[in-house]
């Protein structure tokens, strides 16, 4: 599969953190911008400069507390008895049937990290040793495109996964680890395609 080869599935399959030097420098010239632009354009187009600089500054606290509970999952996931072979940043953004796959009710509960592994997909939250939740390669039926809508009411895609019975569950995924910006259309979709793809090599070995 070409898409393998690419850095960031890389990354995903190692458990590995993206550098901060971009994202770190992105984030500062937005805030600047932001920071200038409200200085000087005040007050004609007021609400736009600083809406940067509040965008800015949720960024990097948001990647600084992801990064954080990141590294708190994988550190967990690698200790389990089962060793990942891919490992998934999503959003608390869950939707679908969560109570048949195990996936917690309630958002503040809701863990922001699964991995793929012999047994099947595990969900890891970073307090515990244990997963927070298990769907096994034989209660899933596929992996599908499943279209969101955002806050901004634009439509997004998430990864959805249907369970042998017909439920869904689908998963806002995150572009990497540590990060809290959301995965493109066509990283989803590879995303989706690397599920697949691990789940047809498991069940082959079993």
């Amino acid at each position: 599969m070409p898409y393998e080869r690419e850095p960031w599935v890389q990354q995903l399959r190692s458990g590995a953190f993206p550098r901060l030097g971009k994202a770190a420098v992105g984030t500062s010239l937005l805030g600047v911008a932001g920071l200038v632009g409200g200085i000087l354009l005040l007050p004609r187009f007021a609400p736009l400069p600083w809406f940067c600089v509040v965008l800015a500054l949720g960024l990097a606290v948001g990647g600084w507390v992801l990064r954080r509970a990141d590294r708190a999952a994988v550190a967990r996931a690698r200790a389990w008895t089962e060793q990942p072979s891919l490992f998934v940043p999503v959003s608390r953004a869950y939707r679908g049937e969560l109570p048949t796959f195990g996936v917690p009710v309630e958002r503040g509960d809701q863990p922001r990290l699964w991995t793929a592994d012999a047994i099947g997909l595990h969900a890891w939250d970073g307090a515990r040793a244990d997963p927070v939740a298990e769907i096994t390669w034989e209660q899933i039926d596929d992996f599908e495109p499943e279209e969101r809508k955002t806050f901004t009411g634009q439509s997004a895609w998430a990864l959805g996964i249907r369970g042998a019975g017909g439920a869904r569950l689908g998963l806002s995924c995150r572009r990497a680890l540590g990060s809290p910006v959301g995965a493109s259309a066509t990283r989803t979709d590879i995303l989706m395609r690397v599920l697949r793809s691990e789940a047809g090599r498991r069940r082959q070995g079993s």
